[in-house]
């Protein structure tokens, strides 16, 4: 052959493979961009991406100040602004305590196996999707890339993996003569709930936890939670009561209600439950799930002795999530001058 033909071709060649290396640079959906990457938050010595920060605010905001009216007024947009700044901040708290208490287990977030499930977790998902610009878009919906998705992802693996470390090196307790006398002893409580809910959105008000339910104002809502615990006060039978008006799935199909430890429900509803003594009901307390009032009542020994695994499994949730809520509340924050820079309201 000669020589000018081959190095035509082999220019050729090298045209060619050029001109796809820039196209897939160019068109990778997948890749983010610098700013998607520039830190907004260090937490606890971790950069927290833009991106990350962006999903969260717009999901936040949307449920916040769906109202685009909202922003007309300068009390109110301050106000609004306020409220998804601080959800917004809690949240990445929550988000990297996972990585926070990681390091204190002596886990690498970054291990290789621990990745290698990551990969698997985004290869599943996106073999969902006919391409990856299908995949790019769905994400996009959610206000998400790629990226954040990953992290997303790492997160919940390292989650994971911390659970079962705690657990078998004993940070959170399994000996089973030890939870038999928690389940016994007042750590443990039984309650039932009859629950009203109000204009609140729920993140279970999906049909597996609320019944669907009249719409009630927040004011109706009070109001009928009032006057269904007047109405065990004059009497009536409670289990009735949550039959004929409670809203909550779980509590009209199971008569023996919940049997709780500190750290399976919010903060709100907890305080109430573990205020109360055996056959005493609650006021009506508010939470972001509506109107509830609590009667606690006696453990049936035979329920516990049936359930006693669900129960401990129960526990050492309860006992995770603590840990998780403690170093939230523990962990450094610090701005970059993106996010002072950052408006809320124009965001997109």
């Amino acid at each position: 052959m000669n020589i000018w033909n081959r190095i035509s071709k082999i220019s050729a060649l090298l045209l060619a493979l050029i001109l796809c290396i820039s196209l897939c640079a160019c068109t990778d959906p997948l890749k983010p961009s610098e700013e998607d990457m520039e830190p907004v938050l260090i937490v606890d010595g971790m950069e927290v991406p833009y991106a990350l920060y962006r999903g969260l605010v717009l999901s936040c905001r949307e449920r916040v100040a769906a109202d685009a009216d909202i922003w007309s007024d300068a009390q109110q947009a301050k106000d609004a602004e306020e409220k998804i700044r601080n959800e917004v901040l809690q949240a990445i708290r929550d988000f990297y305590a996972v990585f926070a208490l990681c390091k204190e287990y002596d886990i690498d977030i970054e291990d290789d196996y621990i990745m290698e499930q990551v990969d698997q977790i985004l290869e599943s998902q996106m073999d969902q999707y006919k391409d990856t610009d299908a995949y790019a878009a769905a994400l996009e919906k959610d206000y998400l890339n790629h990226s954040v998705n990953r992290l997303m992802q790492q997160k919940e693996v390292c989650s994971s993996t911390l659970y079962y470390t705690m657990l078998n090196n004993g940070a959170i307790e399994t000996d089973s003569d030890t939870l038999r006398d928690l389940v016994n002893s007042d750590a443990f409580i039984r309650i039932k709930q009859i629950l009203i809910v109000g204009e609140q959105t729920s993140v279970s008000d999906d049909g597996s936890f609320f019944t669907p339910a009249q719409k009630h104002t927040n004011e109706e809502a009070r109001r009928l939670a009032e006057q269904v615990r007047d109405k065990y006060l004059a009497g009536e039978d409670f289990d009735k009561l949550v039959h004929d008006y409670g809203e909550s799935l779980y509590m009209t199909s199971n008569t023996d209600g919940y049997y709780l430890c500190r750290g399976m429900w919010d903060q709100v509803n907890e305080d109430a439950a573990f205020s109360l003594v055996v056959d005493q009901i609650s006021p009506v307390v508010e939470s972001d799930q509506g109107y509830s009032i609590f009667l606690r009542c006696e453990k049936d020994e035979a329920y516990v002795e049936a359930n006693f695994t669900e129960l401990c499994q129960n526990y050492y949730g309860a006992s995770f999530r603590l840990a998780l809520e403690e170093k939230s509340a523990s962990l450094e924050v610090e701005t970059t001058a993106l996010y002072d820079s950052v408006s809320i309201q124009d965001m997109k």
